[in-house]
Formats: structure tokens, sequence, C-alpha cells
């Protein structure tokens, strides 16, 4: 990777992790250490008018937990749902607290994080489609319930997260669901389980991040293969649990690109996943929707986490919350 960091990334982790011995990975603990992972990096988030956990019901029955952010004024507010990234086994509603509380304070917006099933307890792909229930939820209960506006709701998300939000994107448009703005950063969007090793991928980004600090093949795989873990072993189980995961293994293989709401797609130039991200959004282009793309160079997939020192990740933020008070106060 020499050449392709910042320096000022560099040496964040050369002081912070490289140093870090060698340990094989342990779930349950790293999911307790998860949302402070990049902690050295993070600067102090704003304060908002209020802070509260909730619930939300999807179709099964199950409740969800969210976390809302409100402005300090009076509602009802635009929304934006967010979700977490964590590579569908990890994250929770601190893991983008701070980036949540960007969002409200510099777009005056209500925030809804959402806390979807994880991997491997719940099969692939229970987190896209918990996630989309609360989409549903808030469009529907939300103006009661959060003192929100339902007709000015934006989706994002960060890794995993941005992926889940792209997808929300087409159930939307399919369940007439008016969304304003996709906000998605560094998406995962190929599915790497038809490739053995990183020279396989059609991707250059795969080739030249192989070896990335924070993301790279060998995490990528490591997530992969936890997300397919969770289908039962059993093989008439599995064939069912199979066709439910449908497209959303793979986003390149949705049935519709039309119609689809205004994309923002920030991609990080030493992020494995780069190359996907942006031919996502260009077959969003070729399709006659209205994106932006931008490109952060020199940091690896989760920069946005590094905002005290990244000046990639503090652009991030207020670019995201810029586009989302853009989509949301618009008449």
């Amino acid at each position: 990777m020499k050449g392709k960091i910042d320096p000022v990334f560099e040496k964040l982790y050369n002081d912070n992790v490289a140093n870090t011995p060698m340990k094989p990975i342990d779930l349950s603990l790293l999911r307790q250490n998860y949302s402070v992972l990049y902690s050295y990096g993070t600067a102090p988030a704003p304060e908002v008018g209020k802070v509260y956990d909730s619930t939300v019901t999807v179709e099964s029955g199950v409740q969800l937990n969210v976390r809302v952010y409100e402005p300090p004024s009076a509602g009802p507010w635009p929304v934006h749902i967010d979700f977490h990234g964590g590579g569908w086994g990890l994250g929770d509603l601190n893991t983008e607290a701070h980036i949540c509380k960007h969002i409200c304070s510099k777009a005056r917006v209500a925030v809804v994080d959402v806390a979807y099933r994880l991997v491997p307890e719940h099969a692939f792909p229970t987190g896209v489609l918990d996630s989309f229930e609360a989409v549903k939820y808030v469009h529907e209960q939300g103006a009661r319930k959060f003192n929100i506006d339902p007709s000015r709701v934006s989706l994002g998300g960060v890794s995993a997260g941005a992926c889940i939000a792209l997808a929300c994107a087409h159930l939307a448009r399919d369940a007439g669901i008016p969304i304003k703005l996709i906000a998605a950063g560094t998406p995962t969007i190929d599915d790497i389980s038809k490739y053995e090793t990183a020279a396989e991928s059609p991707f250059k980004s795969m080739q030249e991040n192989e070896h990335a600090p924070t993301l790279n093949w060998a995490r990528l795989k490591f997530f992969d293969k936890l997300k397919w873990s969770s289908l039962p072993a059993d093989a008439a189980a599995y064939a069912a649990a199979k066709k439910r995961v449908s497209w959303f293994h793979n986003l390149f293989e949705a049935p519709d690109f039309t119609s689809l709401p205004r994309t923002v797609l920030f991609t990080a130039g030493a992020d494995p996943l780069r190359d996907e991200g942006e031919r996502y959004g260009s077959l969003l282009v070729e399709n006659g929707n209205e994106v932006v793309m931008k490109r952060f160079p020199g940091v690896p997939h989760p920069f946005m986490h590094m905002d005290k020192d990244l000046w990639q990740a503090a652009e991030f933020i207020d670019c995201t919350a810029r586009e989302i008070k853009l989509a949301l106060h618009s008449v």
C-alpha cells in the first residue's frame, strides 16, 4: 500500500493500530468493541435537541430497536433513516452515532438509526428486509410516533448499511413509498463469493487494495463467509433460504434500475470496494437516474469515522449533511 495512503492516515494507523498483536477473531468480542474501533480518530459530535431510543415493528411482529435524533426546532421534521455498517454481522446503535448527530444538526432533520438483525444468528438477507420494514413503518407511522413528515424522507448508511439503503431504494420505488435521496458511503455491491482470490474480481480496486488497512480482501472474505454461514445447513431449507436472498447478495442483479431516487455515492481511494461502488453509480446514471459521485483519495473503507484527523472524513460528513438538507428542505 506504499504511496496509496494519505500520510495523515498512515500516521494515525501506525500510532494506534499497527502494533496491535494478531489474534484469532472472536465475534462476540469484536461486536463489543466495534463501535469504538475507530474512536482514536473520531471528533466530538455536535449536540442535538433530543436523543432517545424507541422501537419499530416489522412484519413478523419483531420489535427492532431504533435511536431517534431530533433537532432543537419544533417538528414535524423531515427524516433521514440510517442503516449502520458492520459487514452484516457487526454494528449497533452506537456505530454511527456521531454521524447521525452531525446529520441531525447540519441538515436540520430528524434521524432514525435502525438496529437491523445481524448474521449469523439471523439468515441473510434479514438485515435488508428488516430495514425496509423500518422504512415502511416510518412512512406509515412516523408522523404519529416520531413527529416527522413522511413525504420528506432520505435513506443512507455506510458499507453494508449503504448497500441496505441502495436496496431499499428499489423496494420503496416498487411499493410507492416516496424517497427524496439515498446517501451511500463506501457501499458493498458485488457478490465476492464468486471469486476465490482478489485477482479474479473484475474490479481493479480489489487488486490495488488487496492488503489495505482496516478492510482488505481477507477481511472481506471473512465477512462474506459469515454472511453465507447464516443460511441453514439442511439442503431443502438452504434452497428456500437462498431463494429469499434473491438479488440482495449482488445489487448488480437488481431487476430494474429505472426511476430510482437521487443518489449520492461516496467512495474511498484505498478501499477494495471502490470500483464496484462507482460502477453501481454509473449503472444508475445509464438508467436515467440523477447521481452525485465523489471519490476521497488516500483513505481506506471506514475513513468517515476519523473526522478528528482526516479532512476527507470531515468533508464526507459535511457533504452528506448538505445533500440531505438540500433534498429534504427544498420546495
